[in-house]
């Protein structure tokens, strides 16, 4: 079996060596990267990875962020150029843990009419700059929130069997082409999340998907950094030491340090990451989390059948038109 991964990412350097590493150690065998202008150094790092056959670099400079649309090429790339069994879909800030067994191990479980499985965003809270690597400052995780603007709310992403005609959707939270049916409540992976982690990073973001993407679903955020510039709009996300404190005593942040402890292996010239087992105590942690993301799942089902009654009672309602 092989596993292609894809990125696409701009101006990340702060974590994409650490990305690359860990995945790599993680037994991925062919990452394919579509570097999106990048001018942070984050070019660099990948250049020095794509002199090795498992990293593939592809440079966009459209003005313009079409994610979906690279996405798709790479991850039929994977299929057709590559040879890959499955394609997983990542962002930089992103790193894909499996949660018992090895990548490959777990995929080979998946029943063959079974072409798509689940993994769950695991957030992980901004904390206060500092010298560190973001991993060593960042080890607490909040519960995900139902509000989709907030940077913290529930979501999962998928792993997806190769095919060559295959569509990634925005986002990488769904893929469709033929055989693709999901396994909807087994979560052999967690996707461990770090969208914002210092100042610079968090305002630079924000601009930038107003700028290439509309902010059409972060349009509160982007108001909030307009109007109270970029000090204050990273004071109230920040989650500082009382916060942490009072979240921890009270169940809505949870210490998470693995992949503090992965990274801290890899960068002490390692090349293989410490096992770890989930006990009860993690799994119940994680359907604590993956409840709102179900709930999310029953309310767009529920619109999508209220959508289609809605277009079946128009159609009938057409056609008595007609008929008088």
């Amino acid at each position: 079996m092989r596993v292609a991964v894809t990125l696409v990412v701009r101006d990340e350097v702060d974590l994409v060596q650490d990305w690359l590493r860990y995945h790599l150690a993680r037994g991925v065998d062919q990452i394919i990267v579509t570097d999106h202008r990048s001018v942070d150094g984050t070019s660099e790092v990948l250049a020095d990875y794509a002199r090795d056959e498992e990293v593939r670099v592809i440079r966009e400079d459209a003005p313009e962020m079409r994610q979906s649309e690279w996405v798709t090429h790479m991850a039929r790339l994977a299929a057709t150029d590559h040879g890959a069994d499955w394609v997983i879909n990542s962002d930089a800030d992103e790193f894909w843990w499996p949660r018992d067994g090895t990548i490959h191990e777990l995929l080979a479980a998946v029943p063959p009419r079974f072409g798509v499985v689940r993994a769950l965003w695991r957030q992980f809270v901004l904390r206060p700059d500092g010298p560190d690597p973001f991993s060593d400052r960042m080890i607490v995780r909040c519960r995900p929130v139902p509000d989709f603007a907030s940077p913290y709310h529930a979501q999962v992403k998928i792993v997806h069997r190769a095919l060559p005609d295959v569509v990634v959707s925005e986002g990488n939270h769904d893929a469709y082409g033929d055989g693709l049916t999901l396994v909807r409540e087994w979560l052999p992976f967690e996707v461990l999340h770090f969208p914002l982690r210092t100042e610079a990073q968090l305002s630079d973001k924000f601009l930038r998907r107003r700028v290439i993407l509309g902010g059409a679903h972060i349009a509160e955020a982007i108001e909030r950094l307009d109007t109270d510039g970029p000090a204050a709009f990273h004071e109230a996300l920040l989650f500082d030491d009382d916060a942490v404190a009072r979240g921890l005593a009270d169940g809505t942040l949870v210490e998470d340090t693995r992949l503090r402890d992965a990274l801290a292996a890899l960068r002490a010239g390692g090349t293989t990451l410490p096992v770890w087992r989930s006990s009860l105590e993690d799994d119940v942690d994680l359907a604590l989390d993956f409840q709102p993301a179900l709930e999310r799942d029953s309310w767009i089902g529920l619109d999508r059948r209220a959508a289609a009654v809605e277009r079946a009672v128009a159609r009938l309602e057409g056609s008595a038109t007609l008929a008088r």
